[in-house]
């Protein structure tokens, strides 16, 4: 259930931090009364609303309202299983059912849950399977209490618990059951140590619709203390003996998310932090201004936040990878061009440029060797052009790939190119660039055989001035540089001579 606040208070701002900026996007769903968002593992996005879901398999191009056998005036509580089957919970103005399930992605409901005891009061907080896999019990709460079923929905077992307002049912890795409560009269963190069956209010902290269950056994809660008149995110390490404010925000909490890498994003009403360290500080996730009331993680962790009646925001979470569009590879003579394109990136330090070849002479494959590096943009969301020239290769198959490291260190490889580089078929020796040129120029030349290859300079009288290069080269593209810091300016020729008889000449330009 999702109570929205509009109490003035002053916000707490956390130490600043050295995080990139977030880009939050608009993603739709504008004036849509939005309590509640899940995605499945095929990154669908579901959002409940009145009267039925939204759904959007293509990141929020289009969006489908789906409420077909729903007879519910408002959802307020989604939840996903193993299976990928939809429970959905509610408010209904009828004695009809507060408890659906889907088993074909939203496209058709079943009802699987009344009133539970034959009363009008058709009011449902939350539904859960606990533990999410074969075997897991289903866990509701209505206005008359917690309910649990064994047998997939079909019959119900009522616990000592008949009171409205349970939220946010869970368990944590040590086998204690919770939920939180922020009803006048029944506020408070209740606790179960038998499955659920029997419950005991711990705490008389009132829950603001919000708790989330760590891997270490560590539970959060959001939490508003009527006797210090605060609010604050509350910690248990101790199974539930104990609880503490962290002290860090001073706002009421609409709802938790944990990704696949223990970060914690919290949704408050009107903005979004991050916890890296169990929730001991916080960081600003930069969304602000709409009423933040949900908000979930898809697969490839990205971060979805619903604002009530100001639709749904998406941005990169902390630990979205690398998304690599494109790599390829091009022979320019003596010269392999790498060439890749990022979609999105996150916390991205740069690429080692990584190579190993099968030489002419040769059939083994050399090991992996880091030949460069370029450095990543960071974080974005924007389409990022990367290159690199791996200069003066010779004949060979060469194999090169592209290891992405994060700021923390941690790295992931792209896919493997292969690269023919073939003999060439003639001499030549390439016109110098720069041309005319000071104080350096290059010049190019191709090899097509093993062969005693001579490279001089003479001046323009034909004085052999300089001798580039007089040694045996096997066939292949070569660049060699010419410095004229001991030539005046003028006009100079470069000949190439080699064993076979060819012979080639340019004339150079030097100016001073």
């Amino acid at each position: 259930m999702k109570r929205i606040f509009y109490i003035l208070i002053t916000l707490f701002i956390p130490c600043s931090t050295n995080y990139p900026q977030m880009q939050w996007e608009f993603m739709g769903l504008s004036g849509e009364e939005i309590y509640d968002i899940v995605i499945d593992d095929s990154s669908n996005v579901y959002v409940g609303s009145v009267g039925g879901v939204f759904k959007t398999t293509n990141n929020g191009t289009n969006w489908i309202f789906q409420n077909n056998g729903l007879e519910i005036a408002r959802v307020v509580k989604l939840f996903i299983d193993y299976e990928g089957n939809i429970y959905l919970c509610g408010f209904a103005s009828f004695a009809g059912y507060g408890l659906y399930k889907s088993s074909d992605g939203g496209e058709n409901w079943i009802g699987i849950a009344d009133t539970l005891n034959g009363n009008s009061e058709n009011y449902f907080y939350d539904v859960v399977v606990i533990p999410n896999e074969p075997g897991g019990i289903i866990y509701v709460s209505n206005y008359y209490g917690v309910y649990r079923s064994t047998d997939n929905g079909i019959t119900w077992q009522s616990t000592n618990y008949s009171d409205p307002c349970a939220s946010y049912i869970g368990i944590n890795t040590n086998g204690y059951m919770f939920f939180g409560n922020g009803c006048a009269s029944w506020f408070g963190i209740y606790r179960s140590i038998d499955l659920g069956l029997t419950w005991i209010r711990h705490t008389f902290l009132s829950v603001n619709d919000a708790m989330v269950y760590l891997r270490d056994g560590t539970v959060l809660a959001g939490c508003y203390d009527p006797g210090l008149g605060s609010f604050g995110i509350y910690k248990t390490t101790n199974n539930g003996n104990t609880w503490f404010n962290t002290n860090t925000l001073n706002f009421p909490t609409a709802d938790f998310v944990i990704d696949n890498n223990d970060d914690i994003y919290v949704a408050l009403y009107g903005l979004v932090y991050l916890s890296t360290n169990n929730g001991t500080s916080w960081i600003d996730y930069e969304l602000t201004g709409p009423p933040t009331t949900c908000i979930a993680i898809d697969s490839s962790g990205y971060v979805w936040a619903g604002a009530h009646q100001d639709g749904v925001y998406r941005t990169e979470g902390r630990t979205v990878p690398v998304e690599l569009s494109s790599f390829s590879a091009r022979v320019n003579g003596n010269e392999i061009l790498l060439s890749w394109i990022t979609a999105s990136e996150i916390n991205n330090m740069g690429f080692a440029i990584e190579r190993t070849v099968i030489g002419h002479q040769s059939s083994v494959i050399s090991e992996w060797e880091r030949i460069g590096f370029v450095e990543g943009t960071g974080t974005t969301t924007e389409l990022k052009y990367y290159s690199y020239v791996d200069e003066n290769v010779s004949k060979g198959t060469y194999f090169y790939r592209l290891k992405q490291i994060d700021f923390d260190g941690s790295f992931e490889y792209s896919n493997i190119l292969e690269v023919e580089v073939s003999i060439p078929s003639e001499f030549f020796l390439s016109q110098n660039y720069p041309n005319p040129f000071n104080p350096e120029t290059n010049i190019d030349y191709i090899i097509p055989e093993e062969t005693l290859v001579n490279i001089s300079l003479y001046d323009i009288a034909g004085r052999k001035i300089k001798e580039l290069i007089n040694e045996k080269k096997q066939p292949g593209y070569y660049t060699i540089k010419l410095r004229g810091d001991e030539l005046s300016s003028g006009i100079y020729f470069c000949r190439l001579s080699t064993t076979s008889a060819s012979t080639a000449v340019i004339k150079l330009t030097i100016v001073k």
